[in-house]
């Protein structure tokens, strides 16, 4: 629907409608923005677009404030910022709750700073996303092959846990498998000939814990079937992890890797998004 930019007043009614899935509510605002850049766009709804990215502004909803961010920084579909605007991003700034939120809290500086002509980038903020404890506790009931079923509408992939290699990870990973956190979550993200991703509680590559894990870049690279934690920068991992289809060494120090396919691969190639998570689980070592 964003092809058409006569989808307008119904895109903004879904993106903003009362008790709308975030993923729904994403989505729509993303064609609302993908409509605003067709070439027959009425220059008179030009207002009620910049309204619109306020209004997403005002929502919170973190995947949202991404995508109204930049917009607003975009002089292609935002010719003129307002004050108003500026306020929007510094009060929807103000509200977000770190560590949790720092990829939207990025993105909202992001705009500020091109806006602003800011003479050089903003750092993020470092708060208590690398003091969150290692459970050294757990990590030494963790044997140091221990093996993990995830269960999926296309089959099963089996991963061994590298507890020695980064052992705050697998702590955390385990400790979230334990609670069956992953299980009915899906896959958000199929990129062929990269990576598979999944463990989103939002379901649309958004979503967090309430903390935030330190990274542990080690000795490892990215071969086939690795898997690591998805992040923002540095310190900022916590729930969503990828599995790699293929060697990719542009990864390597950047993503914390916690584990490794040891069955399944077949499974991994095939995934697509959408694929249910449908269980997780610790199985005995072979």
């Amino acid at each position: 629907m964003g092809e058409n930019a006569g989808s307008f007043d119904f895109l903004q009614r879904e993106a903003f409608a009362a008790g709308q899935s975030p993923v729904v509510g994403g989505y729509a605002l993303g064609a609302l923005v993908a409509a605003r850049r067709q070439a027959d766009f009425p220059a008179g709804r030009q207002a009620d677009f910049a309204g619109a990215l306020r209004q997403a502004l005002a929502g919170g909803d973190v995947a949202q404030l991404g995508t109204a961010a930049e917009a607003l920084a975009d002089p292609q579909l935002v010719p003129t910022v307002a004050p108003a605007d500026l306020a929007a991003l510094r009060q929807a700034q103000a509200k977000l709750q770190l560590p949790r939120d720092i990829e939207a809290w990025q993105g909202l500086q992001q705009a500020l700073d091109k806006l602003t002509h800011a003479p050089q980038p903003t750092p993020s903020p470092v708060g208590q996303a690398r003091q969150h404890p290692i459970d050294w506790g757990l990590v030494q009931g963790i044997p140091t092959n221990q093996r993990v079923k995830i269960s999926t509408t296309q089959g099963d992939i089996v991963l061994e846990l590298k507890v020695n290699d980064a052992p705050g990870s697998v702590a955390n990973f385990v400790a979230l498998v334990r609670r069956h956190f992953y299980d009915g979550l899906y896959f958000h993200r199929v990129v062929p000939d990269f990576v598979a991703q999944g463990g989103d509680p939002r379901g649309d590559g958004s979503g967090s814990t309430d903390y935030t894990l330190r990274s542990e870049f080690g000795d490892l690279r990215y071969q086939e079937g690795s898997v690591g934690l998805a992040s923002a920068g540095k310190d900022t991992e916590s729930c969503q992890w990828f599995i790699t289809h293929t060697p990719t060494p542009h990864l390597d120090g950047r993503y914390t890797i916690f584990a490794q396919v040891v069955s399944g691969m077949t499974v991994v190639h095939h995934l697509e998004i959408g694929d249910k998570i449908v269980a997780v689980e610790l199985v005995a070592n072979p």
